[in-house]
């Protein structure tokens, strides 16, 4: 080396200096028809795409980011999966100040990683109305020999503003059962020889499984429903980077009949599995090879995990060969809280999670400060199958090198319970939402170990900011990282990383309207001091918020008339619920306005005013959910007098119901009512009313 080259690397500091990629981002707001069906207005853009443009970088560069906000609503974008400072994770609040409208922010990170990862909004919700889009980051040096890469972004679409189908599911988190046709029934249940199952859910207080919330018009791949994704010819290797920006959907993905290779999850390399289905959580991504065979074209299909509809992209040329149709779920299935309590096959005795290893803090891996993932000896993956998966998932993935711990760091565990009320939809860990419970703090430089049980009938992907986890699988030292994993229904995970990226960092569930009504926490180091700008920032975090919602229900019969109106935050209601009804040949006009405070998901206490005939009256009481989906209310008035109220909805058929409801009083006649009603949407229905005075015909409209 000449003197000249001596004095260039002193003065550079290192052998080469880093590039700098610069990307500007332009947040918009507009029209657009992605389903078909309708043109929307409030869609959001970045720079004119949804998705939006996939960004690319190379391992060692600088990234500088320039988001430029054009509309008159706040925005925020968050980098999944990047490790970087935590002031530059792009959670309004938690991490980076609001983008404003009409202004700008400049986001700065040395890349640190390579492989398949993604960006979105982390405000509100305008990760579904659009803004999202893939990152691509290449290797310093190429492990895998391919010859073309393709991104492919999977998501849902909904016509309807994400606003009003949060509203919808405050209102009742059944609310999309009609739009999907997946509405259960006791003559659906007999026809399909589960009626015994359906009565055992009911008996124990639980409607079935539930497998998505939202009733979505498309499932797109790139923006599209069906469309060539990439032309190949025959004999090319496609390296095909699947990204699930869904926000509230799993997907099955199927290439074609045939199985295939999956070679890395989020981001990172693994041991090369072939499988014939992919199952994807929300905000995950799989790398696949894929080489294309002669003068074919296979469709990738990525089908919603409640096989309501499906999303198909092509790859390669000639004669198409479509994916397998999937079957359709199970509505009557019996939820057994046992089928899912560990690991899909795993002996928890087999796992040398004490065992010293390798020093963690000099691995590849997992030293995020130094982390390399060309330091991984990948091996070359086989051209034709040898066992293959049925269907993958985490249970089925194993690390290139060791992930393990050695037993001299101290840990730290914790233990999350996923837990909500699928009714009134809302969501928690540990029994409290994150405005009521947002901090976790743990010590830098520990093991962090977290245990999420799953109560819940959904699987809820559970992703931590800034970090990569072990989790912990049959595969042992070997367990692999991500940043994203699938907890199942009635179900435990367990996760755990080194607590060496101070700061602090979302842990949430990455359904998009889990998360916002109340599942997540803030991981907060208890090394971070902060500043006063970045502690103002913090105490105006939009997770501090318990939001208000609304919902009504009127009906109007030869008989009688009822109003309904209820005020819900996560833990309160007001409730002002009037009724007339005609008795004796008279009308008469009673009701009831209650505050409840919700105690769990079956049971609350409740306290207000009633009127009835000529009384009014204050009253105390508790409500609760008895088996068999029986609701029973219990109250003592100011004068001692003591009220029964039980009721139940039997759904016969899809459209097809009866409400029944009991009024017992002291000293008065018992009230009752039982319908038979038609309803071909969750808005309205209409039928026969019988009280005890009469027979009656009306309809009911609900807000």
């Amino acid at each position: 080396m000449n003197i000249l080259s001596l004095i260039l690397l002193f003065l550079s500091g290192s052998p080469a200096q880093a590039k700098t990629v610069r990307y500007e981002l332009n947040v918009t707001e507009g029209k657009i028809n992605l389903s078909g069906k309708a043109t929307v207005d409030w869609a959001l853009f970045i720079n004119g795409s949804i998705p939006a443009p996939t960004l690319e970088f190379t391992e060692g560069d600088d990234a500088e980011i320039t988001v430029v906000n054009k509309t008159a609503e706040e925005v925020s974008v968050h980098w999944h999966g990047i490790l970087l400072p935590w002031q530059q994770d792009g959670v309004a609040n938690t991490n980076t100040p609001p983008i404003m409208g009409s202004e700008s922010h400049t986001f700065r990170f040395p890349i640190r990683q390579s492989g398949t990862y993604w960006y979105h909004s982390h405000t509100m919700l305008q990760e579904q109305k659009g803004l999202f889009g893939a990152i691509l980051i290449h290797p310093k040096v190429k492990k895998i020999k391919y010859d073309k890469d393709l991104v492919v972004v999977v998501s849902d679409w909904s016509d309807e503003n994400a606003d009003q189908i949060l509203h919808n599911l405050r209102k009742d988190g059944d609310y999309y059962l009609y739009k999907k046709d997946s509405m259960r029934s006791y003559f659906g249940a007999l026809a399909a020889g589960k009626l015994g199952s359906q009565l055992s859910n009911e008996w124990q207080r639980m409607a079935g499984m539930d497998l998505s919330d939202v009733g979505y018009d498309a499932f797109l791949l790139n923006g599209k429903k069906d469309s060539q994704l990439l032309t190949a010819h025959p004999g090319e290797k496609i390296r095909v980077r699947l990204v699930n920006a869904g926000a509230s959907s799993y997907f099955y993905v199927s290439l074609g009949k045939a199985p295939f290779q999956v070679i890395s999850a989020d981001g990172i390399d693994i041991k090369p599995v072939w499988t014939n289905e992919l199952l994807m959580g929300m905000a995950e991504t799989y790398d696949i090879l894929f080489t294309v065979p002669e003068h074919k074209n296979y469709e990738l299909r990525a089908t919603v995990q409640d096989v309501t509809g499906f999303a198909s992209g092509w790859i390669g040329m000639g004669e198409k060969v479509s994916a397998p149709d999937k079957s359709l779920p199970d509505l009557y299935a019996t939820m057994d809280h046992g089928a899912h309590a560990g690991h899909a096959g795993m002996d928890h005795s087999k796992m040398k999670m004490d065992e010293p290893t390798v020093d963690h803090s000099k691995m590849a891996g997992m030293d995020h400060s130094k982390m390399d993932h060309s330091q991984h000896q990948m091996p070359e993956p086989e051209e034709s199958p040898g066992s293959v998966i049925p269907q993958l998932s985490v249970d089925s993935l194993t690390a290139l090198s060791s992930t393990a711990f050695p037993k001299s760091i101290p840990t730290q565990d914790f233990k999350l319970v996923l837990d909500g009320d699928m009714e009134r939809y809302v969501w928690h860990i540990n029994g409290k939402a994150i405005f009521e419970d947002r901090l976790i703090t743990i010590r830098e430089g520990e093991v962090i170990r977290f245990t999420f049980q799953n109560n819940t009938m959904m699987h809820h992907p559970m992703h931590l900011h800034g970090h990569f986890f072990r989790v912990l699988n049959n595969s042992g030292d070997l367990s692999p990282l991500k940043h994203t994993v699938d907890v199942p229904p009635h179900g435990t995970r367990v996760i755990e990383f080194l607590a060496n990226e101070p700061g602090q960092w979302m842990l949430h569930c990455h359904n998009l309207y889990h998360m916002k009504t109340g599942m997540g926490r803030v991981i907060r180091y208890n090394t971070l001091k902060m500043t006063p700008e970045e502690e103002h920032l913090d105490h105006h975090d939009h997770h501090l918020h318990d939001h208000l919602y609304w919902d009504a229900k009127l009906e109007a019969a030869t008989n009688h008339g009822r109003a309904f109106f209820r005020l819900s935050k996560t833990w309160d209601t007001l409730e002002l619920d009037a009724e007339t009804r005609e008795h004796n040949k008279k009308w008469s006009v009673e009701g009831d306005l209650l505050y409840r405070r919700w105690i769990n998901n079956f049971l609350n206490f409740a306290g207000g005013g009633t009127s009835f005939g000529e009384h009014q009256r204050g009253i105390l009481g508790v409500s609760y959910v008895l088996p068999m989906l029986v609701e029973m209310d219990a109250f003592i008035d100011s004068a001692a007098d003591l009220r029964f109220d039980i009721g139940k909805k039997f759904q016969w058929t899809k459209n097809i119901f009866t409400d029944a409801a009991l009024t017992v009083r002291s000293h008065e006649s018992p009230e009752w009512e039982i319908s038979l009603m038609y309803g071909p949407s969750w808005s309205w229905s209409a039928g026969l009313m019988l009280t005890e005075e009469k027979l009656g015909a009306g309809a009911e409209v609900r807000f």
